[in-house]
């Protein structure tokens, strides 16, 4: 290999080219196209940057109130929401959930848990980043709290993990594999799932929203235009899973998604997608459970 691959790039565990295995001819049940929602649920310590225009010049203060609430506002009433769209078309979704979330607002956890969804990690706090993190003891110790607060809440931890960013650390595959996570969704690099190798522990890479998108992608297009590019991606796609399966995804924050009009969009797509042979809705764990036993990992 060439003298300027680094370390950091993580080829030593991810391939470096990701090729269709020959057994993968189609998702469960026929299906030519995976579909996955993730929801983002999600606490920041010191919310900051949520306001058009940032705080006041000169303030004497770095709590930002507005940004606080726009915060609170997905668990207040956005998540409900969401939860409700998804109930109507009977699809589960992935709640990305940070550990500070299931501490400060358990109920908006259990919830999620009680009506089907997969409840994974999100680390503990928006506010500390895996890039932020001095060492990898320090990144294990944030991630070890926030599954015992997931486990407290839900009654089971979680087995999928998913950084803020999406950014990852240097140390994040070797912090997750030690702890023993099926699935990461760091990554935004391929088609389709691949297996992780850190030193004999496999994990599945399920994508973030690759192909796809995220609400902070289609709120600046304006709600008909953003339904559109959502719409327009996912027929694209499924137009080229005619040739070989593929998968799509879209990634909703319960603060931004959870408002009527966001939420109109996600029921909007989530039914014209649903009219599509051959689609099926799964959760990241649903998927990673899929690809390994397809790879032989798992029976």
């Amino acid at each position: 290999m060439s003298s300027y691959v680094q370390d950091w790039y993580h080829w030593n565990h991810r391939p470096q080219d990701v090729r269709r295995p020959p057994w993968f001819k189609s998702w469960p049940g026929g299906a030519r196209i995976a579909v996955s929602i993730k929801m983002m649920h999600e606490w920041q310590s010191l919310p900051s940057g949520g306001a058009r225009h940032g705080m006041p010049h000169g303030s004497q203060t770095p709590y930002d109130y507005l940004s606080l609430g726009m915060r609170e506002y997905g668990f207040k009433a956005g998540v409900w929401r969401l939860m409700d769209v998804l109930d109507k078309h009977k699809v589960k979704a992935t709640a990305m959930v940070s550990g500070l979330a299931a501490e400060l607002w358990p109920d908006s956890v259990r919830a999620l848990k009680e009506r089907g969804h997969e409840i994974a990690t999100h680390q503990w706090d928006q506010a500390k980043q895996p890039p932020t993190y001095k060492d990898k003891e320090e990144e294990r110790e944030w991630l070890i709290k926030s599954m015992e607060a997931l486990k407290r809440v839900t009654g089971e931890r979680p087995w999928g993990y998913f950084s803020q960013g999406p950014r990852c650390s240097p140390n994040t595959l070797d912090v997750i594999a030690a702890e023993d996570f099926v699935w990461t969704a760091d990554y935004t690099d391929a088609d389709i799932p691949y297996v992780i190798d850190v030193r004999g522990k496999k994990l599945v890479s399920v994508g973030f929203v690759r192909p796809s998108f995220t609400d902070n992608d289609l709120v600046p297009l304006g709600l008909a235009n953003g339904e559109r590019q959502l719409i327009d991606a996912f027929d694209a796609t499924y137009e080229e899973a005619a040739r070989h399966p593929m998968k799509f995804s879209y990634g909703c924050h319960t603060h931004i998604s959870g408002g009527a009009p966001m939420a109109r969009l996600l029921d909007r797509f989530v039914a014209h997608a649903r009219k599509r042979d051959g689609v099926w809705f799964c959760t990241c764990a649903e998927m990673a459970d899929f690809w390994l036993k397809g790879e032989g990992f798992k029976k």
